[in-house]
């Protein structure tokens, strides 16, 4: 159990701190079935969802294609379509 579940100080927190964006990496569950503050991560969750910032994946876009997106959802897919840190379009 992650001892902070239950409190609105510390989302309040987290959110403030974020300055130019904010990315959370992992199981969105864990928050939303804890028996203290699953409420509270519910209605954070449901404003993230309503606002399409929940991803399942990672997106990602080549610098020199702007226009090839690609959702990351494995550590498989960097080398898939990723690889060398660009895009499998030829640069």
């Amino acid at each position: 159990m992650i001892g902070f579940m239950d409190s609105p100080e510390r989302l309040n927190v987290l959110l403030s701190r974020a300055r130019n964006g904010l990315i959370l990496i992992g199981n969105s569950q864990t928050f939303l079935h804890s028996r203290k503050g699953g409420g509270l991560w519910k209605r954070f969750f449901t404003l993230l969802e309503k606002g399409q910032y929940v991803y399942q994946g990672f997106p990602v876009k080549c610098e020199k294609h702007p226009g090839q997106v690609v959702l990351l959802k494995g550590a498989s897919d960097f080398d898939d379509h990723c690889p060398d840190g660009g895009c499998t379009e030829p640069w």
